[in-house]
């Protein structure tokens, strides 16, 4: 054994000069340890004490490849950097799954990897359906997948994890699938629709459900049911607009950015602590913008009003509203309440007039169409609606 130094990295050659690849492990300047693929030529020469060895790229200062006979001179070739890392000219079977390949028609092949076990079971599944063919799992374990088809041809695909990492490699593929399209397909499921009818549904959000299973039909080439279409673009605006669940769990920054760069905004959050997450149950929004609008250049009336929320969760939204000098309807403050109640109404009032003033510093009008809890919370507080 012998070492190099190779640009003031020491490398220990692991190999015998043999003609084949020689492996050495390096230590860079940061200290981290990789392994590579040495370059190495032996020169041999009567006079030296011993052989000389050398890193290059074929090519010596000294000597030349004619100062020694051809046997004497030997190329041991072992990969470069792009044969380690990857290159345009590898074979398919060396492949690593990515991104930009989700929304592609990558066909599968031994020797393929995958970031996790869940990226793979996307990618067959993909692959499944865009050929019409429905799989069943014989092995769906954490270690192992073994998929064959569905109609009972010897078709038959097994992947598992590469050196017990997350990376999961297909291992082998046997037989062939002789089967006929099907257009009911289970492993069509509506996250699989919905993702792949995505940018159809951001351009035509209000696209009916019937025209949309016809455009699934020819598109994908799957027959579902309406419902499935309806849970497919439902999840596919979840993935445009994000889960709403996960925006509720940020109501507390949004509340904190308003303030900061809207100042003399109010935002008032009332959240339900007994319960583990805590859960939101009224949420109070002026903005200061809109509160100095009105005070500056809007009527002393102010309209009231509640309607429903229709969304996945429920509840209802107060407003006030105000009118400026045009008649144009001028938005003063708004509220999400769990209810409308005599306790909401008077629960709202009472941030609205401290953030605009009271009744008798302003004298304000307030016009409602006596909504259920209102004249009891406007005659609570000393006001006539």
């Amino acid at each position: 054994m012998y070492d190099v130094e190779i640009e003031g990295v020491e490398v220990s050659e692991t190999g015998a000069v043999d003609g084949g690849q020689t492996e050495g492990v390096g230590v860079s300047e940061t200290g981290a340890v990789g392994v590579g693929w040495l370059r190495l030529r032996v020169q041999y020469d009567d006079s030296s004490e011993g052989d000389e060895e050398y890193v290059g790229d074929g090519q010596s200062g000294s000597s030349s490849d004619s100062d020694c006979p051809s046997w004497m001179l030997e190329d041991l070739e072992g990969p470069l950097d792009d044969d380690i890392f990857g290159s345009d000219d590898d074979n398919v079977d060396n492949v690593v799954w990515n991104d930009a390949m989700d929304r592609q028609d990558v066909d599968l092949c031994i020797g393929m990897k995958f970031p996790s076990r869940e990226k793979y079971r996307e990618a067959l599944r993909d692959w499944a359906v865009r050929r019409g063919w429905d799989l069943t799992f014989v092995k769906n374990e954490k270690t192992k997948i073994t998929a064959i088809c569905k109609n009972g041809c010897d078709w038959r695909i097994h992947a598992s994890p590469v050196m017990k990492t997350t990376t999961f490699q297909i291992k082998s593929i046997k037989g062939q699938h002789n089967c006929a399209h099907r257009i009911e397909n289970k492993q069509a499921n509506y996250k699989y629709i919905g993702k792949r009818i995505q940018d159809f549904v951001k351009d035509n959000p209000s696209e009916g459900l019937k025209s949309l299973k016809n455009k699934i039909r020819r598109d994908i080439q799957v027959d579902v049911s309406l419902f499935k279409v309806y849970r497919a673009k439902k999840y596919a605006l979840e993935l445009m607009k994000g889960d709403v669940k996960q925006q509720y769990a940020r109501l507390y920054d949004y509340c904190a950015t308003v303030c900061k760069h809207n100042s003399g905004s109010s935002m008032i959050l009332k959240v339900d602590r007994c319960l583990n997450p805590p859960v939101l149950q009224r949420m109070y929004v002026c903005f200061g913008g809109l509160k100095e609008g009105f005070l500056d250049g809007c009527r002393p009336f102010i309209g009231l009003d509640g309607c429903f929320l229709k969304g996945m969760h429920k509840g209802q939204l107060l407003s006030a509203i105000g009118r400026d000098g045009n008649d144009n309807i001028y938005p003063i403050a708004m509220a999400y309440v769990e209810i409308e109640k005599h306790d909401s109404w008077e629960w709202f009032l009472n941030l609205l007039l401290r953030d605009i003033g009271s009744h008798d510093e302003r004298g304000w009008a307030f016009i409602s169409d006596r909504q259920k809890g209102l004249i009891e919370a406007v005659t609570q507080l000393g006001h006539s609606g």
